[in-house]
């Protein structure tokens, strides 16, 4: 009994003595919100805890009072890193004291980071938003849209006409009006051009009552949405050789030498060796 009397004592001394460590700050606990977020938050006299104590607390007080402005950027502290600051503080703190509850400290710097975070995903998903109204916007006033789910277009204002391609529903165009064919209109979508009946477009975006579906469709940036026929890529395919060949003669031919005559006229020498007068500005 004496032997479990004598090992009782000390684990009761040691038990005594570590309750009496711990330092109880439920006094100086406060609820603090900020941007509608709330956080606990520890603020401790400076004079509390003794002089071992007192500069490491005060520092990391004095830090985290300024996190509210640095968390927002409303003011500058450029090259400062008060995350850094208030933790090597809250290191000092617990090697002076490891009963000091500096989880507080670091609850309250987590819940800034959590701001800091949730600022940031906020102001990019108004900056999204706000690039989404602008593009809209821009395509409200600018476009007109095709309505139809599958559209022929064609090569004159005539049903009978041949089709140059089958363009989409939500393909947004160049829209004209057509002299003496009022049932029809021009459309023009990149270096395409064709006539598709007016009862297949839509001057206003709300007639076509886009889904979501659609919205995220248009957010790609295509503007339009065409399937060439092979007769009119073969065309196309023929204009541009034809073109490319108009160029590579003009490259090729010599280059003109342009004369001034006797009576103010300009002039070249064309292949035949005889006179050709051109427009004066040639000879400026």
């Amino acid at each position: 009994m004496k032997n479990f009397i004598s090992f009782l004592i000390p684990v009761l001394l040691f038990a005594g003595s570590a309750k009496a460590q711990t330092i109880d700050v439920t006094q100086w606990l406060k609820k603090k919100t900020v941007d509608g977020k709330e956080m606990t938050v520890l603020r401790v006299p400076d004079t509390q805890f003794g002089s071992a104590l007192v500069g490491y607390i005060s520092g990391a007080q004095f830090q985290l009072d300024r996190l509210p402005d640095y968390y927002n950027l409303s003011v500058s502290y450029a090259g400062v890193d008060l995350y850094k600051d208030i933790e090597r503080d809250c290191e000092n703190i617990e090697k002076t004291n490891p009963s000091f509850p500096v989880k507080y400290y670091r609850d309250e710097m987590q819940a800034f980071r959590d701001l800091k975070e949730e600022m940031a995903q906020k102001a990019l998903a108004k900056k999204k938003a706000d690039e989404e109204t602008a593009f809209f916007a821009r395509l409200k006033s600018d476009y007109a849209w095709i309505s139809s789910d599958t559209l022929n277009v064609r090569s004159r204002p005539d049903a009978k006409s041949p089709s140059i391609g089958k363009i989409l529903r939500l393909s947004y165009v160049r829209a004209y009006e057509v002299d003496d064919h009022p049932d029809w209109v021009q459309i023009d979508f990149s270096e395409h051009s064709g006539y598709v009946l007016r009862d297949d477009i839509a001057i206003d975006w709300e007639e076509l009552e886009p889904s979501q579906e659609d919205s995220a469709r248009l957010e790609t940036g295509q503007h339009h949405y065409f399937t060439p026929t092979a007769a009119y890529t073969a065309q196309l395919k023929k204009q541009a050789a034809e073109e490319e060949r108009a160029m590579r003669a003009a490259n090729a031919a010599p280059a003109r030498t342009y004369y001034r005559g006797p009576r103010g006229g300009c002039y070249f020498i064309n292949a035949r060796g005889n006179k050709q007068y051109v427009d004066h500005k040639y000879c400026q």
